[in-house]
């Protein structure tokens, strides 16, 4: 099967961070004709509701976009679709930096697999890879971590802690960090393009999800790396899993098609209500079709079909400030 991870030597990793008081809110197919609501992320945008983590999916049969928002902004969006899926009670678990190395993120699949972790969705940043759970799963999660992976002998889980008061001096004193861009571009630093890269989708059974994880492994060597990834839990006991890597890379099992990716980053993304929503707004105004997106800490991915990312990037730059 070639390199397969061994079990006694322990990835590195800096540290993990616990967010929790989320609720989870999922929209499934939005993209169709027929819907009269507003996509999940206009919805959100229109009521100045932050997402700290947010994916969307156009491939497969489960079109679907799913946001975090935390539990105290659920009653001003209950009204806009009773179809909208909830999820109180979750958290976001992140460990960090991973720099995309794909050996990783397959010892990472393997594990939650062997301890049938279920988790909602999972999503890649350039330095994170960052978990929606279920706040009851969360000592499993951390005691899965902290036991396979080699952490910092003085680690313990960070938890950020909200401060309202503190919140609202910073963003009096430093409007950049506001979530709502007064700008007419929004500041990035810089928009970096990938060309010529396969996006696959998997669905994995919980129950298979270790044996994928050592498939990520065996086509990874020591040295590959993966663009991005994303994952949700579907029902029964399913992982949706999509992965963007080289050609040379591809798992042979699912569905591919060729890709290329944007991805960038800025100030205070974390406060990014109205960013991941201009973009797409940019991109479907561009006629530019959008495979996936994902967002998670300071940073937003793009994915595209092969051939549309020099016109994605040009078209997002009408809105985003590059330097």
């Amino acid at each position: 099967m070639g390199f397969v991870h061994n079990l006694c030597e322990k990835e590195k990793i800096n540290g993990l961070r616990l967010n929790k008081n989320y609720v989870q809110v999922t929209q499934e197919d939005f993209g169709r004709q027929d819907q009269s609501c507003l996509p999940l992320y206009q919805a959100l945008e229109s009521n100045r509701i932050n997402m700290v983590v947010m994916i969307l999916n156009t491939m497969g049969k489960r079109p679907f976009v799913s946001g975090t928002i935390a539990s105290k902004k659920i009653g001003q969006i209950n009204h806009q679709d009773r179809s909208w899926a909830h999820h109180p009670d979750v958290c976001t678990l992140s460990i960090y930096p991973h720099h995309y190395r794909l050996r990783l993120l397959g010892v990472l699949v393997s594990f939650l697999g062997s301890q049938k972790l279920q988790f909602h969705t999972m999503v890649s940043s350039n330095a994170m890879v960052t978990f929606v759970i279920d706040q009851k799963e969360c000592d499993a999660f951390i005691k899965m971590l902290t036991n396979r992976f080699d952490l910092p002998d003085s680690h313990v889980p960070f938890e950020q802690e909200e401060n309202d008061e503190l919140t609202q001096f910073l963003k009096k004193k430093y409007p950049e960090t506001r979530a709502t861009y007064e700008e007419e571009k929004i500041k990035t630093y810089g928009i970096t393009l990938v060309t010529g890269l396969t996006l696959s989708h998997h669905v994995v059974s919980l129950a298979h999800l270790a044996e994928f994880g050592q498939k990520i492994q065996s086509v990874a060597g020591k040295e590959g790396r993966f663009f991005h990834t994303l994952a949700s839990m579907g029902s029964p006991g399913q992982v949706h899993f999509s992965l963007l890597t080289d050609p040379s890379m591809v798992i042979a099992c699912g569905h591919s098609c060729p890709a290329d990716f944007l991805s960038f980053q800025g100030p205070h993304f974390g406060d990014r209500h109205s960013i991941i929503s201009r973009a797409i707004h940019c991109l479907s105004q561009g006629r530019v079709p959008l495979l996936q997106t994902g967002c998670t800490g300071a940073h937003i991915g793009i994915v595209v079909p092969r051939g549309q990312g020099k016109m994605a990037k040009k078209t997002l730059q009408d809105v985003f400030d590059c330097p």
